[in-house]
């Protein structure tokens, strides 16, 4: 099959309100969301309990949104994401999941079967032209921010000061800078608007450029009004994000990390030391130590779930299997009362940096916790 002599427009049109076929039979990971469209399930990229969902009009659109990546507005980009495919490749393999409507003009209403899952494995992978395009996009994007002592910068500086935060504590490290209008599309993938952002710079594993992740706010410093105001830009597949961070500071044998950036910067702000951030619980524990980390100190979420504190433990896992050391520090329990969970930024927002317990005194926090949970 060449895509070069294939048309998008028929293939766009055919495969509209046959999704939810062209999905189970191009995607099978799929299978659970398709189950339900419309609803939470487990991202089948990045795993965890509710970290995708396909969009209640998946059916018409294709469409879908990965909690830590966005969204796909339409079937043929929610294949390239999945997949890793060009859209070339996608759109070869939705026309012959039609059976070649672009080509017959007749497709699924001639009954022609659907493309064998198995032969579409053999597919390649996205191009490295596709990827060196998310990288210029990504670099572009980081090139037009600005630094966040920048006058422009003023809606970062305010945003970190009404969540608890001194903007002073982003001072020497570069990972964090502010841009002073970025597009925001749905999770429909329409268009709402361009809005002041706070952009973080995620390196891979391999400490290379993974992505970029952004805080829409408003000119007033507050989040933007939108559904999802924190959101990943597209991920380079060269350099993927799991096991990778927002390095928020240079580390030595010691490396303290957390969960959200705002998580971070709160225990850098009680304990003086650079902190990282895995951006979310799914993502921490898949987190890689740098070579020669002797100990990882992990500032959990306290949830009433347990998420935070089970990605942390899986984590501490499996970074004894490598013979590093791993400290739980734990939120005090005694402060979750109602809500449905807490942080260390609600730990120095309510009780100051006094309540920052010790590693020691963390560890036996974790594991009466983790008790509790069992």
């Amino acid at each position: 099959m060449n895509a070069n002599k294939l048309e998008s427009a028929p293939v766009r049109a055919a495969a509209r309100g046959r999704w939810l076929m062209l999905l189970q039979a191009l995607a099978p990971e799929l299978d659970a969301a398709l189950a339900k469209p419309g609803r939470h399930v487990s991202c089948p990229v990045h795993g965890g309990r509710d970290g995708f969902r396909l969009f209640k009009d998946v059916d018409t659109s294709g469409g879908g949104i990965c909690n830590t990546c966005g969204a796909s507005p339409d079937g043929f980009s929610l294949l390239q994401w999945l997949k890793g495919w060009n859209f070339p490749q996608a759109l070869v393999a939705v026309d012959a999941a039609l059976g070649g409507v672009a080509r017959s003009g007749v497709g699924v209403a001639s009954g022609k079967p659907a493309i064998p899952v198995k032969a579409l494995k053999a597919m390649p992978r996205k191009a490295a032209s596709d990827d060196s395009q998310i990288l210029r996009r990504l670099e572009d994007t980081w090139a037009q921010s600005k630094h966040w002592q920048d006058a422009l910068s003023k809606p970062l500086r305010d945003y970190l000061a009404r969540r608890g935060l001194e903007p002073g504590i982003l001072e020497g490290m570069d990972a964090i800078r502010f841009h002073a209008g970025l597009p925001y599309l749905d999770e429909d993938g329409r268009y709402v608007g361009h809005f002041p952002a706070m952009l973080a710079r995620v390196s891979g594993a391999d400490g290379k450029l993974a992505t970029l992740h952004r805080t829409y706010l408003t000119h007033e410093g507050l989040k933007a009004p939108v559904e999802s105001p924190k959101k990943l830009m597209s991920v380079s597949a060269g350099h993927p994000v799991l096991g990778g961070a927002i390095r928020l500071g240079i580390t030595g044998t010691v490396i303290d990390l957390a969960e959200g950036i705002e998580t971070a910067l709160a225990v850098r702000q009680a304990i003086r030391v650079p902190v990282w951030s895995a951006i979310s619980a799914t993502l921490l524990a898949g987190f890689e130590p740098l070579p020669g980390t002797l100990i990882v100190r992990i500032w959990c979420d306290l949830d009433r779930k347990g998420v935070g504190v089970e990605a942390a433990n899986k984590l501490a896992g499996h970074l004894t299997g490598k013979g590093i050391q791993a400290e739980l520090l734990v939120p005090p329990e005694s402060m979750l009362r109602d809500r449905k969970g807490i942080d260390w930024l609600d730990v120095l927002n309510e009780s100051g940096p006094v309540a920052f317990p010790s590693p020691s005194q963390s560890q036996a926090v974790a594991r009466d916790f983790l008790q509790e949970l069992a």
